[in-house]
């Protein structure tokens, strides 16, 4: 009896894409593999991992910086939403709770001392 025709018979199987870092190599092709492979660990920050895992760190210093990073995002929030800011409804459905409504004055506070500096600069 005959097997059945199989049309993919002469091609090799594609492997499956696995995730992670691995990175397979086509055609002899190893510089172009290690090039895929460092933009994977590149955009997957695994340097500054590591290099922030070579020495012990106290939990003290480890606060220290997740506080002063969120200070960063928030103040580059802040920037970015100097122009949106008063776009934006203030209804009371949109500020329900106390924090947003802080953070709305806070930034509204900051957009005050921002445009007072940029007056005072101009002035000078």
């Amino acid at each position: 009896m005959k097997p059945p025709f199989n049309r993919n018979q002469n091609q090799p199987q594609q492997k499956q894409f696995t995730g992670g870092t691995s990175v397979y190599v086509k055609h002899d092709d190893v510089n172009g593999a290690l090039r895929r492979l460092k933009k994977i660990l590149e955009a997957d920050n695994r340097q500054k991992d590591l290099s922030r895992h070579e020495v012990y760190e106290k939990p003290s210093i480890t606060r220290k910086r997740a506080k002063d990073q969120a200070k960063k995002r928030s103040k580059k929030e802040a920037q970015s939403d100097i122009f949106h800011l008063g776009t934006k409804p203030v209804g009371s459905k949109w500020m329900k709770s106390k924090r947003k409504r802080r953070r709305v004055l806070d930034k509204r506070t900051l957009l005050d001392n921002e445009l007072k500096k940029i007056s005072k600069s101009k002035k000078h």
